[in-house]
This record gives C-alpha cells, structure tokens and sequence, in this order.
C-alpha cells in the first residue's frame, strides 16, 4: 500500500542517505556526530519533556540523531531529529517531493528553509558556510515547531 506520507518520507530517507552515511560537516564544526552536538537536558527543554540520550538514526551513521521520551513510540509523539547534510544533500533537498511545501527561513544561518511533508511535519534546513544540517521536530503544530526549529538551528550556531 502506498500512500505520499510514505512516499515522502522513503524520498526524503533516501536524500539523505549519503549525508548520514559520510558526512563531516557539522552544525558548528565540532565533528560528524550528531548527537554530541546537544545534550538531552538541552533538548527536554526545547520538547517539554524529559528525554532519553540521543540515539543514532541509522545505528552505525553518526550524522543522524534522535531525541525522543523513553517508551513513546507514536508518530504524533514529541521528539527532535538532528542531521548534519552534506552540501549537495541540503541543496537538493530545496526541491521538495510530491505533497510537500518548502518556504525560506530568515535570521538564521547563510541560507535556510523550511519543509513541511504531511504527516511529519516541518524541518528546517540550514547553511552555514560549509556546515549544513536538519532539524526537525514533531509532537507540536507546525508553526510552534518552526519556531522551535529556528531557536535549536540558533544554539547550534552559537546565537541562542
């Protein structure tokens, strides 16, 4: 059964597997692991909920990590992605899959945009200079987590 959520979210897997597989770019140069890039606390903060360790996406590409509640499976569930995107990556990603909506996003970063692909949500995608990386964050309505995007997509540029 196929259906565009789906279809979006294998599209958008697959956009970004060569950046979870080898990317050594990182939100503020700090290496290629996502997950040293925030720490739990940080993100309980921005979710509103107490957080397990960051866990690796992908079990053995370190460019993609995942904050989440501990035994909260959902889709709707409220939880933080960070992968760092090579150049390339971020670049293609600007064309958005069928069913999806891209706008830009200012204040923040070289270059910016948002991505929303029902029923995931929005993720904001940034520049700057050669460090490119994604946030997204679900449990909340798109707006509310654009706006919480913007600020993690600050504190890792060191403005937040």
């Amino acid at each position: 059964m196929d259906s565009p959520g789906l279809t979006a979210l294998v599209a958008t897997v697959a956009l970004l597997a060569p950046a979870w597989a080898g990317a050594s770019a990182s939100a503020g140069g700090h290496g290629d692991d996502a997950c040293t890039l925030l720490t739990s606390a940080q993100v309980s903060s921005v979710l509103g909920v107490r957080v397990q360790a960051g866990q690796h996406v992908v079990p053995d590409a370190r460019s993609s990590c995942g904050w989440a509640a501990a035994g909260d499976p959902s889709l709707g569930s409220r939880r933080l992605v960070l992968t760092l995107m090579s150049g390339r990556a971020f670049e293609s990603a600007k064309t958005p899959v069928r069913g999806a909506s891209k706008h830009l996003a200012s204040g923040v970063g070289d270059d910016a945009y948002y991505i929303t692909t029902p029923p995931f949500g929005t993720a904001l995608s940034v520049r700057k200079g050669e460090n490119c990386f994604q946030v997204r964050i679900s449990g909340f309505p798109d707006a509310q987590a654009a706006h919480l995007e913007k600020a993690v997509a600050q504190k890792l540029l060191g403005r937040g």
